[in-house]
């Protein structure tokens, strides 16, 4: 099964995202591997800082180009579980990683300026399955309510979990997400759902 990461946003959490969702599955078992389609390497850096530290990530992850993916998927062994972490503003590489994907998650902020680029992902997600991720989430707030007012009201699918504001889950970068999922074995378990 292959799970893309995309928005044509940066900032949304997009390898947040990935490496917490392949911890996730890893945790469960799963054989997981992480694809980084971004030319800045920071799902790549994460590996090999965490590496470098003696905790290697409970998941393979490497690299490759978007012409690439659709080989790569269609190569993975049954039971594989491929994460394809995507770069903001690269048409191409969102493209393929949305052509191959089994099922897509589109991370974003709570805001109308982030919430803009998920309607324009809409007609590329036609037909697939997936599903909109609040991150950075301050649950409480009115643009927090608004945007997924905004969501149900065009019939958009949202996970059931928001992944909250926390500064521990920035400060995982190079290191292993912890025991503490902020929601991302929710998210893990939602996807297998609809796709299994």
């Amino acid at each position: 099964m292959l799970i893309s990461v995309v928005n044509a946003k940066g900032g949304v959490g997009k390898t947040t995202t990935s490496m917490y969702l392949a911890a996730a599955f890893a945790a469960q078992g799963k054989d997981v591997r992480v694809i980084d389609l971004d030319r800045q390497g920071t799902a790549i850096d994460w590996a090999e800082r965490a590496q470098d530290a003696g905790e290697p990530l409970p998941f393979r992850v490497e690299n490759t180009i978007p012409r690439r993916l659709e080989r790569i998927a269609r190569l993975a062994e049954p039971e594989e579980l491929i994460v394809v972490d995507t770069p903001p503003g690269d048409p191409e590489a969102i493209d393929a990683a949305i052509a191959a994907a089994d099922f897509v998650v589109v991370p974003t902020r709570a805001t109308n300026a982030d919430l803009s680029r998920v309607w324009e992902l809409q007609p590329s997600l036609e037909g697939k399955a997936y599903g909109v991720l609040i991150t950075f989430a301050r649950t409480g707030t009115s643009s927090l309510d608004i945007v997924l007012q905004a969501l149900a009201d065009n019939a958009v699918p949202v996970f059931d979990e928001l992944i909250p504001l926390r500064e521990n889950i920035h400060s995982t970068f190079g290191y292993t997400p912890g025991p503490e999922s902020h929601g991302y074995d929710g998210v893990a378990k939602q996807i297998l759902e609809v796709v299994e």
